[in-house]
């Protein structure tokens, strides 16, 4: 944790602040809810409800995925080493997000924004607005690094310049996947050598390095790869293994010939019931088929991710081309249509996709396409028609997995939230001042698919870029474990001290564990010191800025705390901040630190009056006028009391002759104004007025004015 003082200008009033951060709470709160729908959705099904679009902040990047800008201005060709870039990216730790609107027609807009071109020389330099389709890809602003850029221009030396565009303001977009893994494909072996090449070609033209060429006996259910792929596979014996390694989180795309080897064998029926498909195309004797069709392609599903192209797909040849269930079969694990034939050919499929894991666990998708060979010319096919067929394939690629934690394939996302409320009691006066007690509220949570080890959070007392300022003392020992959930497990540290960026300042003991779904929750309390650097009494208004930094084997980067406050509701699912805890102003999408605002020694210009006005019998008095008149000026501000007779007068002068005076139309106070030199702020102000005597009583009864205190 960084913590740094400084003085800002005077907040706005209670009611708008708090306007504002219930809108930003909100806000917050569907950006959570978003993040852990990403990782219940499945694979292909659209979701149900759709959850609401997510804010994307000016400075975000976007690889467009639409024929025009990534492609040439008449759209009729695409370059496929955009997968390539994103897939560079989730290499090297950065998330991307994969943007699809839900329930939409093929080729929709996905949505606006606008941009400027930052790499690549087709589409628009800009500033302009852009409809974006085919699934883009963004990744937020923070991640925009010199590095970063490093990578854009480094990948672009290789090959085609890929196209990425920079928001100019901010937008927001239906995110289907927050992407975390880091593909790592496996090639299986070809069938009579028909099929060699097909898939390794394919990723090396899109620029994706990471595939292996494996053999069949490799694929398990602890196998590190995200996806296998088998293009013309004839071979049905290790077809149970296959079956496992998607049972267990793992993706598998089936092409051609492999449709009819894995699926209808005993051990497969990944989308059919035991009947199986019966499959057509062009195959010979040794693998006889159906006749193959030719009819127009029907796309049931826009929003489907393996969709995510624009235009039509090639009615590419093959020893299966297409594929309808056998009779008396029908499908099963959720299978959907991709692409089907048009007309009577209705029933006959080009490409489907079906799950087979439990609901709420990402992977476990088969992706299944005929055809044998999309980057081969053939007669009809145009060139845009065949690259569509390839970018199904790469779509699959980015289709979020379950791998095990010791693959090293994940990236884990853990969200973290810190509140502080004033934990000591006392009577009166500003809601923080020197001396009071702080309790700061720190809560992480893993929404990822990752479990966590060695996780620990730091949290340096009173530091600013690992200075120590003095402006808050630990309370010792006060660090404590609060809330343990989903599994996890820690300890606090005892040797927490605060102090230096080491373990020292470290809240959780060696070894805490931060599970899939799991929560962690710790407490500690400060004092602020009753001076601040250099022994001077702290600056009214000074705000005191905190934020903790999480750590843990799976995480990429270290995790900023986000500010928030007893106006965030359902941020946790499980509760909300106490009710007494000091308000945040949140930056929807950036992670603020929280802070707690000192009421301290006023400014030249910016000391006050506080007090109230009463009954002699103790009874507010409500409306008294209340008016303070500089001396030397004759400048006068006045306010009316409030319900509960109170009154506070700010913005006045130190070293300044002040006269205050109180007027009512019932009440008396006749002892005449109070004059004094304003030093520092004044709190505890009484005034007590009498009603007049009626005729034939008491005389008209004087005021009261109670001694003049300093505030504490």
């Amino acid at each position: 944790m960084k913590l740094r003082e400084e003085l800002i200008t005077p907040m706005k009033t209670h009611f708008e602040i708090r306007s504002v951060r219930k809108m930003a709470g909100n806000a917050l709160a569907a950006i959570f809810v978003l993040c852990l729908f990403s990782l219940a959705i499945t694979a292909q099904a659209p979701p149900n409800p759709p959850p609401p679009p997510e804010n994307i902040s000016a400075g975000a990047l976007i690889i467009p995925m639409d024929n025009v800008n990534q492609g040439n201005g008449a759209g009729t060709t695409f370059n496929l080493r955009a997968y390539g870039l994103a897939n560079l990216f989730l290499q090297n730790n950065i998330p991307v997000k994969w943007a699809i609107k839900p329930n939409k027609a093929k080729d929709a807009t996905d949505f606006t924004a606008n941009v400027s071109r930052i790499s690549g020389n087709v589409g628009v330099a800009g500033p302009a607005n852009i409809n974006f389709s085919g699934g883009p890809f963004i990744i937020p602003g923070e991640y925009d690094t010199p590095s970063l850029r490093s990578m854009i221009t480094t990948f672009n030396n290789s090959g085609v310049d890929v196209v990425v565009y920079k928001t100019n303001q901010a937008t927001t977009a239906d995110i289907r996947y927050n992407l975390s893994h880091k593909p790592k494909i496996a090639v299986g072996p070809d069938g009579g050598n028909f099929g060699t090449g097909v898939h390794q070609t394919l990723f090396q033209a899109a620029g994706i390095p990471n595939f292996v060429s494996v053999t069949d006996d490799i694929i398990n259910t602890n196998s590190c790869y995200t996806l296998a792929t088998q293009a013309h596979s004839t071979s049905s014996e290790f077809v149970n293994l296959y079956k496992q390694f998607v049972q267990s989180g793992g993706n598998l795309l089936l092409q051609c010939a492999s449709i009819r080897t894995f699926e209808n064998n005993l051990s497969g029926h990944f989308q059919t019931t035991p009947q199986g498909y019966s499959v057509f195309g062009t195959g010979t004797n040794d693998f006889p088929t159906g006749s193959a069709v030719n009819t127009t392609l029907i796309y049931p599903e826009g929003s489907m991710p393996f969709n995510q192209f624009i235009g039509i797909l090639a009615n590419q040849d093959g020893a299966v081309t297409e594929y309808a269930y056998a009779s008396g079969g029908g499908p099963e694990n959720d299978n959907r249509v991709s692409v089907r034939n048009g007309g009577g050919e209705s029933a006959k499929y080009v490409a489907t996709v079906s799950e087979l894991g439990a609901p709420g666990v990402a992977g476990s998708a088969v992706f299944e396409l005929g055809g044998h060979d999309y980057t081969r010319t053939q007669s009809g096919a145009s060139e845009i028609e065949r690259l569509n067929g390839q970018r199904m394939i790469l779509n699959a690629v980015f289709v979020p997995v379950t791998r095990p934690v010791a693959c090293g394939l994940q990236q884990a996302e853990v969200l973290g939230y810190k509140s502080v409320r004033r934990f000591n009691d006392r009577q009166g006066g500003p809601p923080l001042i020197a001396g009071d007690t702080l309790e700061w509220i720190i809560d992480y949570v893993n929404n990822s698919a990752v479990d966590v080890s060695n996780f620990n959070i730091r949290d340096e007392i009173s530091a600013f870029d690992g200075v120590i300022t003095g402006n808050l003392t630990l309370v010792p020992g006060s660090n404590s474990v609060t809330v343990l959930s989903g599994g996890a497990t820690a300890t606090r540290n005892t040797n927490y001290d605060g102090l230096g960026d080491d373990t020292t300042s470290d809240l959780l003991a060696t070894g805490a564990f931060l599970p899939i779904g799991g929560r962690i929750q710790v407490k500690v309390r400060t004092t602020i010191n009753l001076l601040g650097p250099g022994g001077q009494p702290h600056p009214d208004g000074q705000i005191l800025y905190n934020q903790t930094i999480a750590s843990g084997a799976q995480l990429v980067t270290t995790v900023k705390s986000d500010a928030i406050d007893h106006t965030n509701t359902t941020v946790f699912g499980i509760d909300t901040p106490p009710d007494d805890s000091l308000l945040q102003l949140q930056n929807v999408g950036v992670l603020d630190p929280t802070i707690a605002r000192i009421k301290g020694r006023p400014t030249a210009a910016n000391a006050s009056i506080e007090g109230e006005v009463r009954t002699e019998f103790g009874g507010p008095i409500v409306n008294a006028l209340v008016t303070v008149i500089n001396a030397a000026t004759g400048e006068a501000k006045s306010t009316r009391t409030t319900s509960a007779g109170t009154f506070i007068i700010s913005e006045l002068g130190l070293g300044e002759l002040y006269v205050v005076t109180v007027q009512h139309k019932r009440y008396r106070f006749t002892d005449g104004p109070l004059t004094f030199t304003l030093s520092d702020n004044v709190s505890g102000l009484a005034f007590i007025g009498k009603l007049p005597t009626v005729k034939g009583g008491r005389g008209m009864e004087t005021s009261k004015i109670s001694a003049v205190k300093p505030r504490k």
